[in-house]
């Protein structure tokens, strides 16, 4: 069941760039605000001074995280890392949210939005876009199978990335079930008529009642470029 409505309001999906060494420091704060689906990578900044900063990334090596929120939560969690991070100072990083576009279940929309039991009704998330990015967080090992089952929906293809699931205690606790830390997280880029029938698929395949516990939601995409083989055909 796909999902566009997934809990009491609307579903955030959050990226914080900060230095090496201070990505734990993030989470924890992401967690003691409840948060409970983080996903910590490592990463360099550009090489182009002048970006850099103009972004205030500073340094290269940098701590990548993905977290994904209530709305109401996510505008309290940029003030907090303004405040107790000194993100707004250059050279400390950068946050910024992205809105979830829908969820596929009712289980994977408690875990992104770390409550128990999702409340009924709420804002829709629906918009109208040509394409979607799904992403789908699954177990180390998984990735192919994923990619399988996608594949088998139409997706043309997908990147695999390598991640830590940071704050797994604290989820562990909440949840009442073990959470492997080690995460591999798939993006695949499909125009928006075939989004529902491969998040379908993935959790049919390889959702939260399999071995895999891969947990898909979209994000909605305004503009590619450089993917013509997704792209529909212009007059």
């Amino acid at each position: 069941m796909l999902n566009d409505r997934p809990c009491g309001m609307p579903l955030t999906f959050m990226i914080t760039i900060v230095n090496r060494g201070s990505g734990e420091k993030v989470a924890e704060l992401f967690t003691k605000e409840g948060v409970t689906f983080n996903l910590l990578m490592l990463g360099k900044g550009t090489s182009d001074l002048k970006f850099s900063d103009f972004l205030g990334l500073g340094e290269t090596e940098k701590a990548v995280l993905f977290s994904t929120m209530p709305y109401e939560i996510s505008r309290i969690l940029l003030r907090k890392l303004n405040k107790e991070t000194d993100l707004n100072k250059p050279g400390h990083g950068i946050a910024f949210t992205i809105p979830v576009g829908s969820v596929c279940g009712i289980k994977t929309a408690s875990c992104l939005a770390g409550v128990s039991q999702p409340e009924r009704g709420g804002n829709n998330m629906s918009h109208i876009y040509d394409h979607d990015l799904i992403v789908a967080v699954t177990n180390r090992g998984y990735a192919d199978e994923v990619m399988k089952s996608a594949k088998a929906a139409k997706a043309t293809g997908g990147t695999a990335l390598h991640a830590r699931r940071v704050g797994v205690n604290e989820a562990e606790k909440f949840f009442g079930v073990p959470i492997q830390p080690e995460k591999e997280v798939i993006l695949i880029l499909t125009q928006s008529e075939y989004k529902q029938a491969i998040m379908q698929a993935i959790t049919a395949k390889t959702g939260l009642q399999t071995e895999a516990k891969t947990a898909v939601f979209s994000l909605p995409v305004n503009g590619v470029a450089g993917l013509s083989d997704i792209m529909p055909e212009e007059d």
